[in-house]
């Protein structure tokens, strides 16, 4: 055995400073603060709202925004005692429904459909 486990071969450079300057990505952001790609993106947003704006899509949406607000100052919202019972009301539907779907499941499904019509009137699982 005449190999020696040395650190200086397996450190090695993977990259110099000359190398991640002249890549594609880097050179595009050495001019700008912002990369290419946001810039390009703005321009097309501020396009397309400058078209929504000229064809009145804009003002559609801020009436759309100002009618929605008129409309929900005019709802009575409940207080903090109603909003409590109400919450409580729809548990205890649920748990009844719950409860409900569990018992029709188990007696139609496994006593029913099991028991009577598959073991009683089918002859028992014997042939």
């Amino acid at each position: 055995m005449s190999e020696t486990n040395s650190n200086s071969d397996a450190v090695q450079p993977t990259a110099t400073a000359e190398q991640l300057v002249s890549s594609d990505d880097e050179v595009s952001m050495i001019g700008s603060p912002l990369p290419l790609n946001w810039i390009v993106g703005g321009v097309v947003l501020l396009v397309i709202l400058f078209i929504a704006k000229k064809t009145g899509w804009l003002d559609r949406v801020r009436v759309f925004f100002l009618q929605t607000r008129e409309e929900l100052l005019k709802c009575a919202w409940p207080g903090r005692d109603e909003l409590r019972g109400s919450t409580w009301m729809v548990l205890v539907a649920v748990a009844m429904l719950g409860l409900f779907t569990f018992l029709a499941d188990w007696l139609l499904g496994g006593l029913l459909i099991q028991d009577v019509l598959l073991n009683k009137i089918g002859g028992g699982g014997t042939r």
